[in-house]
């Protein structure tokens, strides 16, 4: 849904706010940050937001995981839907080359089967019509072979098991399903998901310490409040903990899996507390009680990470922490559709990983001419291109629209106006682009040249 009044709306916030909230403005101090107008307070969440109860079972020899899955839906008030549509990311051709398969059975409302379609391998259609306003509980079981390859959002066998976006996710934008399809670079991904609630019950074989989103609750419990996705990891990790203050005290935890080479865990620890506060100071508080990185063996060839909702990846042979905990205000907490607009997440975390790292990766690399000004294409164009030049095109160029804007702090203002606007949302490039004009009038001609679309 479209939102008008945008720059008007945004000039009164700016006006009527200039003295920020002490506690935000003894942060941004603290980093060195010009005083930004803008409110950091977030709105709440849709109460009537989805619920996933979700039961997860690691089979030993942890290539096979199955279990059941409980989804709530509220159609909004203003509309409804003809059908329900959950999306199985590991039926994906880039997965299912590598051995992914998941399956889902016994499809059902109550004690009632349902029927089901499947357009396309990633796609579960649910005949099941829900009018404006009304709740709707569907269950039903899964089961998930694990990809062979290592390196993925998926990864099993050996002595861990990471589990991202393994079950069926509802796909609801706000106003519509979202039915992209899945891109093929190894890394990506092309998912929109709308703010939900998880409980989640794992069992697994004994002596695989587990780590998932949100909040340890109990036993191999786990409650997430308000994400967008649900991700596990099994292994054999060292754990340190520390508290960021962002603005209240948020525990931090860092898994290491042993592997020659390793950075040291404190060192993850260090860089996570060092993003969470910045970040906090400039686009607004981090809302979750948690937040936790697992660095992973598998992942050394990676040269970014893997982000979800309170929990992010990386190689246990590098970091770069900087930029998955960026996206926790910019995918996790604003969310995208990530088909169709990869650059409104991958673009703005890198713009806010250089307030931490003090520049991109390769801030002075030339941008080949086949990508050059077009920052604002989907996935579906970027799948035709390695990483190096997505990251170039998509991720990179970003970054220097946003700089030829003008002052950073002001950037950073509208990036904070965009946040405290959009939480919770999928947000569009439109939104985007009304946060950016409430600071920068001539900002769609500037964003265009790159390549954006609005």
């Amino acid at each position: 849904m479209r939102r008008l009044g945008w720059h008007v709306v945004g000039l009164a916030i700016v006006v009527a706010l200039q003295l920020a909230g002490a506690t935000a403005s003894s942060a941004a101090a603290r980093f060195g940050q010009q005083p930004c107008g803008v409110a950091g307070s977030l709105p709440s969440p849709a109460a009537l937001r989805p619920h996933y109860a979700l039961s997860v079972q690691v089979l030993p020899g942890l290539q096979t995981v199955r279990g059941a899955l409980t989804v709530t839906f509220t159609a909004p008030t203003g509309q409804g839907t003809d059908r329900l549509v959950l999306r199985l990311w590991p039926n994906g051709v880039r997965y299912a080359r590598a051995g992914a398969h998941l399956y889902v059975s016994r499809v059902r409302e109550g004690n009632r089967l349902l029927p089901v379609s499947y357009p396309n391998p990633t796609t579960l259609v649910v005949a099941r019509p829900v009018a404006a306003g009304e709740q709707v509980v569907v269950s039903m079981n899964w089961r998930l072979l694990l990809p062979r390859e290592s390196g993925l959002r998926m990864k099993g066998g050996g002595r861990s098991v990471r589990l991202g976006s393994f079950f069926p996710l509802l796909a609801w934008d706000g106003d519509d399903w979202a039915l992209d399809p899945p891109t093929m670079l190894p890394a990506a991904e092309a998912w929109t998901t709308p703010t939900a609630d998880f409980d989640v019950r794992v069992t697994r074989p004994a002596r695989l310490r587990v780590l998932g989103s949100g909040q340890q609750v109990g036993p191999g419990k786990w409650h997430a409040q308000a994400i967008r996705d649900f991700t596990l990891a099994l292994g054999h990790f060292k754990i340190v903990n520390g508290t960021a203050h962002v603005p209240t005290p948020v525990r931090v935890t860092v898994a290491l899996e042993a592997v020659p080479g390793a950075t040291p865990a404190r060192v993850f620890l260090r860089g996570a507390i060092v993003s969470l506060e910045r970040y906090s100071a400039i686009y607004g508080p981090y809302p979750w009680h948690a937040y936790t990185v697992a660095a992973m063996a598998d992942l050394t060839g990676l040269t970014g990470g893997l982000e979800y909702p309170t929990l992010v990846y990386q190689p246990a042979t590098s970091e770069n922490v900087a930029h998955e905990t960026a996206h926790q205000w910019f995918y996790s907490l604003v969310g995208n559709n990530q088909a169709r607009d990869p650059w409104l997440d991958e673009g703005l975390a890198t713009w806010a990983e250089a307030a931490v790292n003090g520049a991109p990766p390769f801030p002075d690399a030339t941008i080949p001419p086949e990508v050059a000004n077009r920052i604002g294409e989907p996935m579906s164009f970027w799948d035709q291109f390695e990483p190096r030049r997505y990251f170039l095109g998509a991720y990179l160029q970003t970054y220097r629209a946003l700089l030829n804007l003008g002052p950073r702090s002001e950037v950073d203002c509208a990036l904070r106006l965009y946040v405290v606007h959009n939480a919770y949302r999928i947000a569009r490039p439109r939104d985007l682009l009304g946060a950016l004009q409430t600071f920068f009038p001539d900002a769609e001609h500037k964003l265009g040249a790159y390549g954006a679309h609005f």
